[in-house]
């Protein structure tokens, strides 16, 4: 992912900027497809077994040796890793909490989820995402739960002042463009919210 410099060299999904402002970006993402795994954590997002799960989608892919999916196919690394709390995962932080995290698999390759081979493990899923309008606020940094929560606010906040809607129970979702040794001001993450209108 990226490279230590925090230049992202990795294929990203496809979309088109259709506002740009000096708080975020709007953008129409096409239709995509992702490896999927789920992980529980009582302080947010960013803690619990989000390292477990990076690594099980990191085999997925093959990053460290042969890929463990159906014919052991090597996918190539893309950006951003996505994080958001799981569909009826509870609103509060309580313990059990439940979290994604998603690897874009490349568009160049895969157009629906049939196209991608079976992951060997059952904790990893193969999901397709319709095309999706969402608000984004991008900064550097090492996210942590806290940053996150600030960055929502501050992007719910900038969309209300513009009248920008967001989609109905829209959930934050945390995107990380580099590996963890790239020095926290060279990074690019992002948070991102879906929104109805704009």
């Amino acid at each position: 992912m990226g490279s230590v410099l925090g230049k992202i060299t990795e294929e990203l999904p496809r979309h088109q900027v259709l506002k740009k402002t000096a708080a975020y970006e709007i953008r129409k993402y096409a239709p995509c497809v992702v490896a999927e795994t789920s992980y529980s954590s009582a302080k947010g997002m960013m803690e619990g077994d989000q390292g477990g799960s990076f690594m099980r989608l990191a085999k997925f892919i093959g990053v460290f040796r042969k890929a463990e999916n159906e014919g052991q196919a090597a996918i190539a690394m893309t950006a951003p890793v996505l994080m958001s709390r799981a569909r009826g995962g509870g609103g509060g932080s309580g313990e059990g909490d439940g979290y994604k995290m998603a690897f874009f698999l490349p568009a160049s390759r895969f157009t629906k989820s049939a196209d991608a081979p079976k992951p060997t493990s059952p904790d990893v899923t193969i999901v397709d995402i319709p095309e999706r309008t969402v608000a984004t606020i991008t900064f550097s940094g090492t996210m942590r739960a806290a940053l996150i929560a600030d960055k929502e606010k501050e992007l719910r906040e900038a969309l209300e002042r513009d009248g920008v809607k967001p989609a109905a129970g829209a959930r934050a979702m945390a995107a990380g463009y580099n590996p963890p040794w790239t020095p926290s001001f060279l990074k690019t993450n992002e948070v991102m919210l879906e929104v109805a209108r704009w």
